[in-house]
């Protein structure tokens, strides 16, 4: 495939261009492509950049080449089918990234099966609160879930948030993963009251980190693990292992420039949110037995 205007600048700050943007995708796709494959895809269009202006795309034009797999898939929001893209292989990838994509957010939900997502999604938006306070209060999720025998798994959002993932194995339909996922956040918040909140409207957060369960529906995206977001100094949304979830944690020194070197070197943390499971009903049940009162 030909790379169009490999040389245009992206990043005017850094002089990253899109040729270093297509070339950073390129280098992490033996980890990007598994979250990619058979999974609706959302693109975001920077054709001249990160200053320039930029456009969502869910809907595949219809001159792409034969050899660019889509999914139609109707969206009842909008009263028609949509032709997504989907990614399954590098070729692919760089032929999106070379329209000037630079965030891939994706569906947690493949193609056969639609209604049934691969994880459930906490995402902590700091939205004006310090990042300190956002690792605090993933670090007390994080214990809830240990102690609930639950596996979970961090990223940066490749902004100023942290995403955390549980698997589920696509053995629950949304309405099961967005009511679980409410209960998490409800926990999160009681865990640290002074700091976190599940209030979506902004002036009802009080300055406070707002723990987002509302990502847990059909048809709703996350920013895909290694994805570059449109931010000054390039950052990508980076697989975190959990002891590297502290104060001192800087989200920013994750970027299409350092993080390579870091995914050849740790490979993905979050890779076993893609095969493993956790059981509902049992977790509901512990939790049963312990809010009944003593008899």
């Amino acid at each position: 495939m030909t790379i169009t205007n490999p040389r245009k600048v992206f990043w005017p700050d850094e002089g990253y261009t899109k040729s270093d943007l297509i070339d950073y995708y390129d280098s992490v796709s033996p980890w990007l492509l598994p979250y990619l494959r058979d999974r609706p895809l959302v693109l975001t269009r920077y054709p001249d950049g990160i200053k320039g202006k930029s456009f969502f795309q869910k809907d595949a034009p219809e001159w792409i080449p034969s050899w660019i797999r889509t999914a139609r898939i109707h969206s009842h929001d909008v009263g028609r089918d949509i032709d997504y893209f989907v990614v399954d292989d590098r070729e692919s990838l760089r032929y999106v990234v070379n329209l000037g994509t630079i965030p891939l957010h994706l569906w947690s939900s493949r193609r056969q099966s639609l209604d049934h997502p691969d994880w459930l999604v906490l995402d902590l938006d700091p939205k004006g609160a310090p990042f300190t306070d956002v690792v605090k209060v993933a670090r007390a999720l994080h214990r809830i879930l240990e102690e609930l025998a639950l596996p979970s798994y961090v990223k940066t959002s490749g902004a100023t948030g942290l995403h955390i993932l549980l698997p589920l194995g696509a053995r629950y339909d949304y309405d099961v993963t967005r009511t679980f996922a409410r209960l998490l956040a409800v926990m999160g918040v009681e865990a640290e009251p002074a700091i976190s909140t599940i209030a979506r409207p902004l002036r009802s957060r009080g300055g406070k980190v707002y723990i987002d369960f509302g990502q847990n529906g059909q048809g709703q995206t996350i920013v895909a693990p290694f994805s570059v977001r449109p931010l000054p100094g390039a950052p990508v949304s980076c697989p975190l292992r959990w002891e590297e979830v502290t104060a001192t944690l800087d989200p920013s020194r994750f970027t299409i420039t350092t993080a390579p070197a870091r995914f050849q070197k740790l490979g993905d943390p979050l890779a076993p949110v893609l095969t493993g499971w956790i059981d509902v009903a049992a977790t509901l049940r512990k939790l049963e037995r312990r809010s009944a009162p003593d008899r």
